[in-house]
């Protein structure tokens, strides 16, 4: 008689411990199905704005004209914190420019005077319309530091947006870091319910993504203890 008590209190724990959580992990799961339907309905290219992009036409070096050497648009190495890895040669709004990379900075000089070009309102302005179909108006407006959220990524110098919300970042040697829509925005809260980080939308490791994992690796389990107990054959008194 005792040994039949602790075996229905044993099954009714079971049950009840079955049932929160089994609520925790369906809300985990409603939040995972939910956004992890909304993320694969909507093709990467379209969200990543990679449709909006325009084809810019290569540098043609023939009609250019004379040009500095790399050689003689690099810095000197002792105002640099890092020396000159890459120059690049390459067409900014029609006109030929190196675009020079050391380290994590990048910048533009101009391949015929050798002087620096920055990037102001005006080109961040030209920028975009050449590279990316916006919808007019558009306004330009400096990058914060730290970059926002949306950006997540340094380098950045100004935003352009337009009508329809799109926003351009353009980047320190003129170049479109990214192109963020009003569809990448929801796509991207989506990802952070997914991965339970909704703050930073990045880190694919922490307790709470661990804990709810476990959790749910629990619930199967003890659904399948319960489905055993149910099913198992029962000795006759």
């Amino acid at each position: 008689m005792a040994g039949s008590v602790r075996i229905a209190r044993g099954r009714r724990w079971i049950y009840t411990a079955h049932l929160w959580i089994g609520v925790i992990v369906g809300i985990q799961l409603l939040l995972w199905t939910a956004s992890g339907l909304f993320m694969t309905s909507n093709a990467i290219e379209v969200v990543r704005g990679t449709t909006l992009r325009r084809t810019v036409a290569p540098l043609d070096l023939r009609r250019l004209g004379p040009l500095l050497p790399p050689s003689a648009v690099l810095p000197p190495e002792a105002v640099l914190a890092t020396p000159v890895e890459r120059a690049e040669l390459l067409q900014m709004l029609g006109k030929p420019a190196y675009k020079l990379t050391a380290g994590e900075r990048s910048w533009l000089v101009d391949a015929r005077s050798g002087h620096d070009w920055v990037i102001g309102r005006a080109e961040a302005l030209a920028i975009a319309r050449q590279q990316v179909r916006l919808i007019p108006p558009l306004t330009a407006t400096p990058v914060s530091d730290p970059p926002p959220l949306e950006l997540r990524r340094p380098g950045g110098v100004w935003l352009v947006g337009d009508a329809d919300g799109t926003h351009v970042y353009i980047g320190t040697a003129g170049e479109v870091l990214a192109v963020r829509t009003g569809l990448w925005r929801w796509f991207d809260f989506a990802w952070g319910l997914h991965i339970l980080d909704p703050r930073g939308r990045e880190d694919t490791h922490h307790p709470l993504l661990i804990a709810s994992a476990a959790l749910a690796l629990l619930s199967v389990l003890s659904g399948f203890v319960l489905i055993w107990r149910r099913l198992r054959p029962r000795r006759r008194a």
